[in-house]
């Protein structure tokens, strides 16, 4: 994305140019240096993604209840050509790793705890993320009576609406919401959307690398922080014009 928008800016300056835009031409030159040496040396990045994690860096200390439900949200699946087998991808790994890491804490408390995986089959893989990440789990040790799938939401957002409808079946009473630190803002906002009251927990942590040259890692991060804002924004303009489904109060699920 971030290139798409630097190869705009490239196109207006060349078309200024033929036009003889001189001022105008001259602008959008140093708009364009300059935007492509702030990504690429991790100034824009690092302010993107602090902007988004910021918040969720310290993991909070979660005081467990009688009827806790740890949701891990998915992230995608990966086919290996050596095994025929699906996997998760690279940025679902820490959201496994730390939702098992959440359920043996709970377990030890002694009182009921459930790990709901949502995730459909976003990808058309033939398979869903829930199937996938349930195998994962398994292998971290926890028990398959412990696991709900929810195998048929293809974003965040239907993430938190199908997750809001199990909520109200089950009657849990403390939500422990896992995801990466780039996407755990807006996973909040959408489960709060919906009427859960969560307890974000962040899995993995991204950084920008801070460059004197520009460094490709840098624009992809950029991307990954710039897809964010779109979802925020896409968000803020459902409610405004009313397309979004009616906002339910905190604990109303």
């Amino acid at each position: 994305m971030s290139f798409i928008i630097l190869l705009l800016l490239l196109l207006l300056v060349g078309f200024t140019r033929l036009l003889q835009w001189r001022k105008t031409s001259l602008f959008l030159s140093l708009v364009l240096i300059s935007s492509f040496m702030l990504i690429g040396s991790g100034l824009i990045p690092r302010y993107l993604l602090n902007d988004l994690q910021a918040d969720y860096e310290s993991k909070p200390k979660i005081q467990w209840s009688n009827n806790n439900a740890i949701v891990l949200l998915g992230a995608g699946t990966q086919f290996i050509s050596s095994t025929q087998e699906f996997e998760p991808t690279f940025f679902s790994f820490g959201r496994i790793n730390e939702t098992a890491s959440q359920y043996k804490a709970c377990a030890k408390t002694q009182t009921r705890c459930k790990v709901i995986i949502s995730g459909g089959d976003a990808q058309n893989h033939g398979v869903t993320e829930a199937e996938v990440y349930q195998q994962q789990l398994l292998r971290l040790d926890v028990p398959m009576g412990d696991i709900i799938q929810e195998p048929n939401s293809v974003n965040t957002w239907k993430n938190a609406q199908l997750t809001s409808d199990l909520m109200k079946h089950h009657k849990f009473d403390n939500i422990v919401l896992v995801s990466s630190g780039l996407h755990i803002r807006r996973s909040e906002l959408y489960f709060n959307h919906f009427g859960l009251d969560v307890i974000p927990v962040r899995a993995d942590y991204m950084a920008a690398q801070i460059s004197w040259l520009p460094l490709w890692y840098n624009f992809a991060v950029t991307d990954f922080a710039l897809h964010e804002q779109i979802g925020f924004a896409r968000y803020n303009t459902y409610n405004f014009m009313g397309w979004n489904s009616k906002r339910e109060k905190p604990g109303d699920a």
